[in-house]
């Protein structure tokens, strides 16, 4: 099956994005992404365009950053992306994190759509407690690249990658994704301004359309990356087969492959672009990671064992 490319969250004039939907979608073709969903806050933004001129469009996938701003009469930045939903869900009035998280899952779910909690750290929002014991939500974003997100944690809180073992070893699958959450177009592109291009999604689906594409996103059969490429990804419970696409030979770049299970402990670690090795030993699930010597990463699905 073929591998699509695409984003899941970005923002545009609807709510605080600086381009509107028609600059923001072209740009994703012109960059050479498959399929988009367009998330803005508290609207829904359909468009039709993709379906009379896929050419110049990628496949638009409706979606909407469900946007909590208070929670016990409190300011909140609990942000959940409904995908593939086709009306408006508006948040209500929730006491703590956990309530929010359960409303607005069920509310997506009732819909078909796929439910992704956004950027945990943001505002250091959400903790792995608050995931473990809510609804079960389809995925996190184990990557945002918005310059708010704090994916890296710090010393006394958790990395999106820790919270993502740490709700793994709990016995609760969830599936880790990369976005841009991106928010400026026309405005120079630097570390400082939440630009377009920065974290995606690589869906293996038998054709590109929103059907099929939502459920390869629902079943886990995607990969997510922040600027590494598989030429090969094979996982299952009993072995690991996976080679890494050289994008830029002249760059001479590195890679490590980690193999992380129970607890967020390293099962195996290498540094080479392939890999075909049985699992044998690794406890209650496992999870791989790529990180290329000049900072980027993919990060495969879980398989619980």
């Amino acid at each position: 099956m073929p591998w699509f490319k695409g984003n899941i969250h970005t923002h545009t004039t609807n709510s605080d994005g600086d381009s509107s939907p028609d600059h923001v979608s072209k740009w994703y073709k012109q960059n050479n992404y498959d399929f988009l969903v367009l998330t803005d806050h508290n609207h829904l933004t359909i468009l039709d365009e993709d379906k009379k001129n896929p050419k110049e469009w990628p496949l638009l996938i409706p979606g909407e950053e469900i946007t909590i701003r208070e929670i016990g009469s409190k300011p909140a930045a609990l942000h959940i992306n409904g995908i593939g939903i086709n009306n408006l869900i508006m948040p209500g009035a929730y006491e703590n994190n956990i309530d929010a998280i359960n409303d607005i899952v069920i509310k997506i779910k009732e819909q078909n759509g796929l439910s992704s909690i956004n950027h945990p750290n943001y505002q250091w929002w959400l903790t792995s407690e608050d995931i473990k014991y809510s609804e079960d939500a389809w995925a996190f974003e184990v990557f945002n690249g918005h310059m708010g997100s704090n994916d890296d944690g710090s010393l006394y809180s958790m990395s999106t990658e820790e919270i993502w073992d740490d709700v793994l070893s709990h016995g609760k699958l969830i599936y880790g994704v990369a976005t841009d959450d991106s928010h400026h177009f026309n405005e120079e592109f630097s570390a400082n301004r939440a630009n377009p291009g920065r974290g995606w999604l690589m869906v293996n689906a038998n054709e590109l359309n929103q059907e099929n594409i939502i459920n390869a996103m629902k079943s886990g059969q995607f990969y997510s990356s922040s600027g590494v490429k598989f030429s090969e990804l094979e996982l299952s419970k009993d072995r690991i087969n996976l080679k890494i696409e050289i994008q830029d030979p002249a760059k001479k770049s590195k890679y490590t492959i980690k193999i992380i299970h129970n607890d967020g402990l390293t099962f195996f670690e290498d540094e080479t672009d392939q890999i075909d090795m049985q699992i044998k030993g690794a406890k209650k699930y496992y999870r791989l990671v790529v990180i290329s010597s000049d900072g980027a990463k993919a990060w495969a699905q879980p398989i619980f064992l």
